[in-house]
Formats: structure tokens, sequence, C-alpha cells
């Protein structure tokens, strides 16, 4: 079991990124070319207090919406606020449990696509809860979570709701305590290389692009030894220079065949070096075979910099739920007898 404890909900995501980021082969549960991971973790925030800002994870507003859609069914939703707000309030008993929605699985022979199938194990999100006693506490349980990368949505799922709850109830969303069982925590070793060199930390910032970007005899014995006891870094390191590689050669976006790959170093020349150096990179993909072979396919242009959205600028619109709309009733304090006991 690892467990976790912070002030803040923004402090606990970053403890838990960096413990996946420095530790060693022995405090991890698997090391893969992909990933490294830890199993069974427990994780709690006095405060449901939230600084987070998509653009310093390399996600979209667009990335939002689709996450609220594939996880949240409004009708449910609604009916699940209701029910908090008017049976369990800020003192009333009980555990008023929210199901997701379930997932499909992505990609894979079983859905038309040469590509390696996600999500076949199920959905990530699997259940978020709200109880009043002792303290007013939102849980989220997860099978897994990619942190450094789409975790920091998934805890704004939870965020979000209890926010829509604390505004129901008159309180302000900081007044909860916030619980995570995740079955297992993620770092993936080139989609979470945005929490290492687009930090809102600048000292963090700089520390870990020097780590992964410069020559290793460019870095001193310390920071050696740093990266070298550290599975994650190494690996993420790895995958960075082959994106620096291709640079070196040249390699335009057209030129490769993984889209999820290629999504990261669009955004690695945008968001790191600017537009005018991911320009550089602009092409064409190429028929390889048929009779239309040889012929250009598709144009891959330059991503733009990514604008700033804090997620308190969001809400949940794009479920038909905008921050400002009703969807509670006032707490009516109920009978004892009438709790589920089963």
């Amino acid at each position: 079991m690892h467990t976790y404890s912070a002030p803040t909900m923004t402090q606990l995501h970053d403890e838990m990124c960096e413990s996946l980021v420095t530790a060693t082969r022995e405090q991890l549960d698997i090391i893969s070319t992909v990933d490294v991971q830890k199993h069974g973790v427990l994780a709690e925030a006095d405060s449901m207090v939230w600084n987070f800002d998509l653009k310093s994870m390399w996600l979209t507003k667009s990335r939002w919406s689709m996450m609220c859609r594939q996880y949240l069914d409004p009708e449910e939703l609604q009916a699940w606020i209701n029910t908090v707000t008017s049976r369990i309030g800020l003192k009333g008993r009980g555990i008023a449990v929210l199901r997701t929605k379930m997932v499909k699985p992505r990609g894979g022979a079983a859905t038309g696509h040469t590509n390696k199938e996600t999500r076949r194990w199920g959905s990530c999100m699997l259940t978020i809860s709200y109880k009043a006693k002792p303290t007013p506490t939102i849980a989220l349980h997860s099978r897994t979570s990619y942190l450094g990368y789409i975790g920091a949505l998934d805890l704004s799922v939870a965020w979000m709701i209890a926010r829509y709850l604390a505004k129901e109830m008159g309180v302000d969303v900081s007044t909860f305590k916030f619980v995570w069982y995740n079955e297992a925590i993620q770092w993936h070793n080139f989609k979470s290389l945005a929490f290492l060199l687009s930090n809102d930390n600048d000292e963090m910032r700089k520390f870990y692009r020097r780590l992964l970007i410069k020559p290793k005899s460019k870095l001193t014995p310390r920071e050696l030894t740093y990266l070298t006891s550290s599975p994650a870094l190494i690996l993420s390191r790895k995958w960075l220079r082959k994106v620096m590689l291709e640079d070196a050669q040249g390699l335009s976006y057209g030129d490769m065949t993984y889209n999820t790959y290629r999504r990261i170093r669009r955004r690695w020349h945008s968001e790191v070096f600017g537009v005018e150096r991911a320009k550089e990179f602009a092409g064409w993909s190429y028929y390889k075979v048929g009779d239309r072979a040889g012929e250009q396919k598709e144009f891959f242009k330059h991503y733009p910099v990514l604008p700033s959205v804090p997620i308190e600028t969001l809400d949940f619109s794009c479920l038909g739920m905008p921050l400002n709309g009703k969807y509670g009733e006032p707490y009516v304090e109920g009978d004892l007898e009438d709790e589920d006991d089963d």
C-alpha cells in the first residue's frame, strides 16, 4: 500500500507525481518501456484547493469537455447532486455514490484498427462519492490514472463535482476533504513529459529540463546520481532524446506513424521552443501501399502555443449544466431509521 497526505489537492497531486518521478526501482511495482507504476494507493488532502491550468499538462479545453462527456451522465449527475443536498447536506448520515459511465475501449483489432487497444480493462474513473460525517468529503475511486498527464483532469472532474455541491450548500469547495482510492498510479514515459518540461514551478522546470535535455557529460555528479536512481527519469529522458534525434534528422510530423507520440513531439516544439521552431517540422504523410502509394495523404502542421485555461474558468456547460444553474434542493433532516445498512 502506498499512502499520501497533503494540505491541498494541488500539493497532493504534485507530491504523487514527484513520488513516481523520484522512485527507485525497489519502490515501484511495475517498470516497463512505456511506464512505471505504483499499485494500491490511498491519498488524501485536507482541503479541496485545486490550482490547475490545463496548459501545464499540454491539455486543451476540448480535452476537458471530452473527459466530462465520456465519464458523466448529466441526468445521473443532477439526480446525485439533488440526493446529496436534500438528504445528506453538511450534517446528515450516509454515503452517496455516483457511478461513472462505462468508457468503451479505443483502438485494437476489435474496433477495426491496427493500433494498440486502450481502456481494455474498463473505465479509469469508477465512482465519486460524498459523505458529510465526520467531515464533508469527496472520494474518487479509480482503476488507474496517468499522473503528470491526464490524471490532473481526473482530479479536476472530482473537484468540479465538489464545486457544484459546495455552491448548492452555500459553502466554499475548499472546506471539503478529498480522498483518492487508486488501484494503480502510472507515469507515462513520454505522455507525462509536460509535468517535467512545463512545470509551473520555475526551479523545478529548469532542473528537469536540464536532466532530460543536457548531455550526461554536462550534468553534475549529483544530477547524474539523481537521474540514474530513477527509472521514470531514465525512461523519460530516453524518449525525449529520441525526439531530439528526430529533430536533428529533420523528420517531419508527416514522417511519423504513431499519432500519440507525434502529438507529444508537436507540443514539445510549440510549448518549449515556440511556434517558429515548430513550423520547421510541418509536413505531409504519404500513402505507403496500394494504387496511391507515394501520393500525399495528410498534412500535419505545427500546433499553436496553448492558451492558459485555469480550471476555475471551466464548468459542466459541456454537459448542459452551467455552474450558475440550480441542481439541488435544501437539506431536510431525515429519519435515522432510513439509512442504508445492508
